[in-house]
Formats: structure tokens, C-alpha cells, sequence
């Protein structure tokens, strides 16, 4: 607990505290807007209610969220690179590994209220906007817990790479780059697609209704327990040495 303590004052100094919060305001700010705007458009497509108040904003939002975990992950372990700061962790009596799990068991939680604020702008649409009796709580829920799972593999990889990597940048492009290439194939159909965290972190979005894809959430959970697992068996060798 002390050494989660210890974490989380030094990440507040990195800026992080303020990336996800604007991530969720961002989201929430735009699902209000294109609903309003959009409204009697969206409502006449032809599926539910609720399909179409999930899917058709979880988009942007999902986007959002991505670019703040790629900007918190390289905001974060580019200030322990800095001054040797790593180097002069490493002399403490401190497991590197557990300072790793804090560091992303952190940005999870920043995540998972900036992900807070975009779902309560979908509660309210849905309770003020949606049709008479349209609106369905546990499918809101549901479908929340799904996008949010569905970040994981993202979050886990670019922690990996930020804390592998010394040079901020490089992280930096990879994560662009999973974007795109994630953006290409969100809406393919091979299952070997599922390897990419980021196709995984975009299949939410790309869906046409808002049923968990079993085949989603299983790669999504296997892809964090793995870049979680490297990470930490990575931090720990590096500590070593």
C-alpha cells in the first residue's frame, strides 16, 4: 500500500491526472452534441434504441480513451528516464516488478473514471432521448464493462513499451501506428486479427449492435495478462542487472 501511495504521488507530478479526465470530459462533451444533432437521423436507422445509442457514440470516445493511454503511458516512464531516475530506483529496496503493477494498476483506474464520465453522458442521453421505455440500464452497463475490457490489451502494451524504451518517441509512433493499423482492420472478421490489442480495443466500436463478443473478451483478457506478465518479469530482470 505504502509503495502504491509512493506511485501515485509520483505520477501526479507527470501531468497523468489531467490526460484521462480530459479524455472523459472530451467523450462525453461530443456523444451529448452528435446525439442532439443528430437525433431524429440516428433514431431512424433501422436497429434498437439502445444499439444505436451504444454503438453509434462509442466511437470517438473509444478514441479518445486509445490517445490518452498512449499519451499517459509515454508521460509517465519518459519521467523515470530522466536524470537516471530509473537507475537511482533500482538501488532501493524495492521490487521494480511491483512498482510496474502500481503503475499500471494506477493508469486502470484513471481509465476507468475517464470511461465513468463518458457512460453517465449515455445514461442521461439514453433516459432523456431514447423512446419511451427504449432505455435498458444493463445493457449500458454491459456494454461499459466490454469497452472498457476491451482497452486492457492497449493499456498493458504501451506500458510494456514506455517502460522498455528510453526514448519517448518511440513508444510514441508505435502507438499511432497500432492506431491506424487498428482502424484498418476493426472491421474484419479473421479471428488472427485479435492479436492486434488495438484491433481488439476498436472491435467495440466497429460492432453493429451491442452484444459482447465472446471472442473479444477472452483476447482481450489473455493480451493483459500476458503484457502485464512481461512487463513485470521485464522490470524485475532490468532491476537485476
Amino acid at each position: 500500500m505504502r509503495l502504491f501511495v509512493i506511485e501515485l504521488r509520483k505520477e501526479r507530478r507527470t501531468g497523468v491526472f489531467l490526460v484521462f479526465p480530459s479524455a472523459g470530459v472530451l467523450g462525453a462533451v461530443y456523444a451529448f452534441l452528435v446525439f442532439h444533432l443528430r437525433k431524429d437521423t440516428l433514431l431512424s436507422l433501422p436497429s434498437a434504441p439502445m444499439d444505436i445509442l451504444l454503438t453509434q457514440l462509442c466511437g470517438i470516445m473509444t478514441v479518445f480513451n486509445l490517445f490518452g493511454i498512449i499519451t499517459a503511458a509515454c508521460m509517465v516512464c519518459h519521467m523515470e528516464f530522466q536524470g537516471g531516475a530509473a537507475k537511482k530506483m533500482a538501488a532501493l529496496p524495492v521490487s521494480a516488478g511491483a512498482v510496474y503493477f502500481c503503475r499500471f494498476l494506477i493508469l486502470s483506474m484513471l481509465l476507468l473514471a475517464a470511461a465513468a464520465l463518458q457512460n453517465l453522458a449515455l445514461l442521461w442521453i439514453g433516459r432523456t432521448d431514447l423512446p419511451q421505455g427504449a432505455f435498458v440500464l444493463g445493457t449500458l452497463l454491459r456494454f461499459a464493462g466490454y469497452v472498457f475490457l476491451a482497452a486492457m490489451p492497449v493499456l498493458s502494451f504501451m506500458v510494456l513499451l514506455a517502460s522498455c524504451l528510453q526514448n519517448m518517441w518511440v513508444p510514441l509512433g508505435v502507438g499511432v501506428a497500432g492506431f491506424l493499423t487498428g482502424m484498418a482492420f476493426a472491421d474484419t472478421e479473421q479471428p488472427l486479427f485479435l492479436l492486434h490489442p488495438f484491433v481488439v480495443m476498436l472491435k467495440p466500436a466497429a460492432a453493429m449492435n451491442a452484444k459482447p463478443d465472446i471472442a473479444v473478451v477472452i483476447a482481450a483478457i489473455v493480451e493483459t495478462a500476458v503484457f502485464l506478465c512481461m512487463g513485470f518479469w521485464l522490470t524485475e530482470k532490468s532491476h537485476y542487472e
